[in-house]
């Protein structure tokens, strides 16, 4: 801290003397920065911009101390960053530093544009090829995931997340051999890592070796026993073995380890539909739909669980906002089936309600006679 405020001081002597230096401005945005004074810095780099429009590093400054601010100044350090690079297009770091705050912005396909041309500038650096098979894989562009890890393990052969996130590629593509070999490299190299033993076991189960997946597995719970996936992916290997029940019991102890866990909930909540137990099923949808609010089969199995209790009046709701969202992503076929359901629903619902009314008029009649009989007696 002291060395900031002898920097300070020096950069407002100098500026005294010199107000039109923007460099002078830019350094002095830095450094408040660094001190965390993000609008005095803002100020400093606006005013070095003034003198200078064109000064690339004053722009891509900027964007970072607003990217520094929060999540929500996203979009407006964006604009920053292309302003740099409009002004310097080979300009890597600001191509980074985009790529950043575009992840923040969740707009996945522009990111990995950035990293495509980071990685035509910077072919030798395997941190970049990492990061863009990363998000290559994100969006289910599995074969380009995979170039793109293969080139950063030709720089980095040591490099496991890349044989890690590489067994996942192609495990997700079935190609099992190449996936079972990419990640049993990664434990090799890296024996203590509970991830590696997880993807191990996540492979082996899609390759459909399930005793080389639970021992695996075993071994990633024995290394961190407090990861939820772990739970949930032996719950997935005891299902496919056929054992509902004890999958059940692992799927549970994922929920413990990590309460709101849509993908454990959600095959908890299927499997429970299995075994038909309904309560404990509409339990469990009941809880995803909070985890996730725009699933719609999440709410047409949650309807489901609701019709086999003979709760109709839920069903129906149920199937309604499940019809809502399937329409909204263009299912049109499913939005018509869980409507005709919706319809049914709605029809036993009314049915219900009238017998309810019925019974309570007929209990009051009742009532109202024992009463007057009371009433006689008494006299």
């Amino acid at each position: 801290m002291e060395n900031f405020d002898e920097t300070l001081k020096a950069l407002e002597a100098h500026l005294r003397q010199n107000p039109d230096d923007a460099a002078a401005w830019n350094m002095k945005g830095v450094v408040h920065a660094q001190r965390t004074e993000f609008g005095e810095a803002l100020r400093c780099l606006d005013q070095a911009l003034q003198i200078d429009s064109g000064f690339v590093a004053a722009h891509t400054n900027k964007g970072r101390v607003l990217l520094s601010v929060g999540p929500e100044k996203a979009g407006i350090a964006l604009k920053s960053f292309d302003t740099a690079l409009g002004l310097k297009p080979d300009d890597t770091d600001a191509l980074r530093d985009k790529a950043q705050a575009l992840r923040v912005l969740g707009r996945a396909e522009e990111e990995i544009a950035c990293y495509s041309k980071l990685v035509e500038q910077l072919p030798e650096e395997w941190g970049v090829w990492l990061r863009l098979g990363d998000l290559q894989l994100e969006v289910g562009d599995l074969k380009s995931a995979i170039t793109s890890y293969n080139k950063s393990l030709k720089l980095k052969d040591d490099l496991t997340p890349a044989y890690i996130r590489r067994a996942i590629a192609f495990g997700l593509d079935e190609q099992f051999n190449d996936a079972l070999k990419s990640a049993e490299t990664a434990t090799k190299l890296e024996p203590d890592s509970a991830e590696a033993w997880l993807i191990r076991g996540d492979v082996n189960l899609r390759a459909g070796k399930l005793r080389s997946a639970m021992k695996a597995l075993k071994k990633a719970s024995e290394l961190d026993p407090t990861d939820a996936s772990v739970e949930n992916t032996m719950g997935m290997v005891m299902y496919k073995q056929g054992d509902l029940k004890e999958s059940v019991k692992h799927l549970r102890r994922a929920i413990i380890r990590k309460k709101n866990y849509p993908t454990a909930i959600r095959n908890l909540g299927l499997i429970l539909m299995e075994l038909e137990e309904w309560q404990d099923a509409s339990n469990a949808f009941n809880q995803l739909v909070e985890c996730v609010k725009n699933d719609p089969d999440a709410y047409d199995a949650q309807a489901t669980a609701f019709a086999r209790l003979e709760d109709f009046c839920s069903a129906q709701e149920a199937w309604e906002k499940s019809r809502k969202l399937y329409k909204k992503i263009g299912e049109e076929k499913e939005a018509e089936r869980v409507s005709r359901l919706g319809r049914v629903a709605r029809i036993n619902c009314r049915r219900i309600k009238k017998a309810i009314k019925a019974q309570r008029e007929q209990e009051k009649q009742t009532r109202t006679f024992a009463t007057r009989h009371e009433h006689r007696k008494k006299k």
